[in-house]
């Protein structure tokens, strides 16, 4: 049941008032979710218990809870760890002063969802076709392995830095050749923070539902192209985290 006399609300996102009617699922410590309303729109809630949260636990509980809702409508995700202190602090704190703002992006994310595509190196693989492709890096190298270990200091120095720069030029060249490849089927396209010393890119693309089948098929001519050299992780559907420019979330975080 919603109360305005409720402590520590969690708030897991935003989305029309008719789709949150149709969400129902358990959040953060297993409690119930429940919709607070206003003028159309309706942000997904529960009540915390506790003082303190298992965070990575209570992360796969927030994605789970906007995974869920995004079945039902465009959702806009709230940042994770947002708490506030009554339903009627997420209505005069979130959901009324920013409405316009709010209704705007739900229309501007209807019917589309998120598609990530992550390309990963081979270490070692990258390493050999670098060497291979450098003469000066080869040389290099060569001359490193026949100096004393604190002969070579400096060359040694000097090589990580030749190969990081090349390495940072081929990553440059193969992002560029992805989002190239993939942009078309697609209304928009972000690029996301790098998650591995070996990843060779990490995009988002914003995908209109009746262009999944497509992206998708683009997906399989890039793996082609790319063959053993790079790997690719596709995942999506998703609900659109990647495009939600405004940063949704008020309040205190649940943990520090």
């Amino acid at each position: 049941m919603p109360s305005d006399d409720a402590a520590n609300v969690y708030v897991y996102g935003v989305l029309s008032g008719s789709d949150a009617a149709a969400v129902a699922i358990g959040g953060l410590e297993g409690a119930d979710v429940r919709a607070v309303e206003s003028g159309g729109l309706a942000a997904l809630v529960s009540t915390l218990g506790g003082d303190a949260l298992a965070a990575a636990r209570e992360v796969r509980a927030h994605w789970r809870v906007l995974e869920e809702a995004s079945k039902h409508g465009p959702v806009l995700p709230v940042r994770f760890g947002t708490v506030m202190d009554s339903d009627g602090a997420v209505r005069e704190g979130l959901l009324e002063p920013r409405a316009d703002e709010l209704t705007e992006l739900l229309g501007a994310l209807a019917g589309r969802v998120q598609l990530s595509v992550k390309g990963e190196y081979d270490g070692e693989h990258l390493l050999r076709e670098v060497v291979r492709a450098s003469p000066t890096i080869a040389a290099l190298r060569d001359r490193v392995r026949t100096l004393p270990e604190n002969a070579g200091y400096y060359e040694r120095i000097r090589l990580g830095e030749v190969v990081a720069a090349e390495v940072a030029r081929r990553r440059e060249r193969d992002e560029a050749l992805a989002l190239t490849r993939l942009e078309r089927p697609a209304v928009a396209s972000r690029v996301e923070e790098l998650s591995s010393p070996n990843a060779a890119f990490n995009l988002a693309f914003l995908v209109g539902s009746e262009d999944v089948d497509r992206f998708s098929e683009a997906v399989g001519r890039l793996r082609e192209e790319f063959g053993e050299r790079v790997s690719l992780r596709y995942v999506g559907p998703l609900p659109p985290y990647s495009f939600v420019d405004a940063e949704l979330g008020e309040g205190a975080p649940a943990w520090a």
